[in-house]
């Protein structure tokens, strides 16, 4: 991967355990992650304040320690044992031979339908380079067994990175993904570097803003961007005192009409569709009770919640939200 400095877009060469600007100034290679947060820029004066990184960094804490956990389960023993059903998908699709998009492919029950929505809008990967912005690198790896050419992630979070390195052995993927620290709001890649970016809930902890713009630069001619989300629909706050939050990070903020409406300004075709009208939080709160059901069973209810809502005029009001938009 060639590599551009995310504070002015200048080439960076590797010198040893950096990356260099022609300048001088240079990031860090940690565990042979880059780390390309411009706080963390070396040899440059006036040092960069935290600005757009200050919640990646107040977040790194909570994010970092959960994956950590997860991260010693998956070295320890079966992915089954972390109970982290995006883990559990990966050991299932290596033995899945149904082409992408399929919903044999879908993982996240909360959101399937807009998942699903992402999937039949992304298509095929065959032959792609693909980037996941956030995350532990489950859709990356997944975009490779359904035979992109190559995948990059990128997160602002250390413990993640490592996630992906692991689960990217344990495939004997660790050739095609390569891992990034870094921010959506400062893309540190060159202009038309990925047939498709995908994200699924990290969009809600960007600045939208520049992230978007960061995504339609990065992406092809005819690329792709697609993200599942969580959104502010009018119940959220009852919704989340009564059955409480997914995760307990304070950072999490749903999006709003308001939030997404860059999307819209940094691309000329984009959409959201949103899912979840009647039944995400009751479905919560069976997540939360431990019932684990069918995906298809899921699917099912979101398809039936989607038809009613549309009837009543209630769709809108969807807690779930696929973003999709093409360069």
């Amino acid at each position: 991967m060639n590599y551009r400095c995310p504070l002015n877009g200048e080439p960076l060469e590797v010198a040893g355990e950096q990356l260099v600007r022609a300048d001088g100034a240079a990031y860090p290679i940690r565990e042979g992650f880059p780390v390309l947060m411009g706080p963390e820029i070396q040899n440059a004066e006036p040092p960069p304040k935290a600005g757009i990184y200050a919640e990646a960094y107040a977040e790194m804490g909570f994010y970092n320690c959960y994956a950590e956990d997860l991260l010693s389960r998956i070295l320890s023993g079966p992915l089954t044992a972390t109970r982290a059903e995006g883990y559990q998908g990966l050991e299932r699709l290596v033995h899945e031979h149904s082409c992408f998009p399929h919903e044999n492919w879908l993982l996240s029950r909360m959101d399937v339908n807009a998942e699903w929505d992402c999937h039949q809008y992304i298509g095929a990967v065959t032959g792609k380079q693909v980037l996941q912005v956030g995350g532990s690198g489950v859709m990356a790896l997944m975009f490779l067994m359904a035979g992109a050419e190559h995948a990059e992630l990128l997160t602002p979070m250390l413990a993640e990175a490592r996630i992906a390195r692991a689960l990217a052995r344990k495939f004997g993927l660790a050739e095609r993904l390569n891992c990034t620290i870094g921010i959506a709001e400062q893309l540190p890649f060159p202009t038309d570097s990925f047939d498709v970016i995908y994200s699924s809930g990290c969009v809600h902890h960007m600045v939208t803003e520049r992230a978007f713009g960061q995504f339609n630069r990065t992406l092809r001619s005819g690329g792709r961007f697609a993200a599942v989300e969580p959104w502010r629909a009018p119940l959220y706050a009852l919704g989340t005192r009564v059955f409480g939050k997914r995760e307990a990070n304070p950072f999490c903020r749903p999006l709003t009409a308001e939030r997404v409406a860059p999307l819209f300004t940094a691309f000329a075709h984009a959409r959201g569709v949103q899912h979840g009208s009647l039944s995400r939080y009751a479905m919560l709160a069976i997540e939360k009770s431990g019932v684990r059901f069918p995906m298809s069973v899921a699917q099912s209810i979101g398809r039936a919640d989607d038809t009613v809502s549309s009837l009543c005029g209630l769709r809108r009001f969807g807690s779930s939200v696929a973003l999709m938009a093409s360069k």
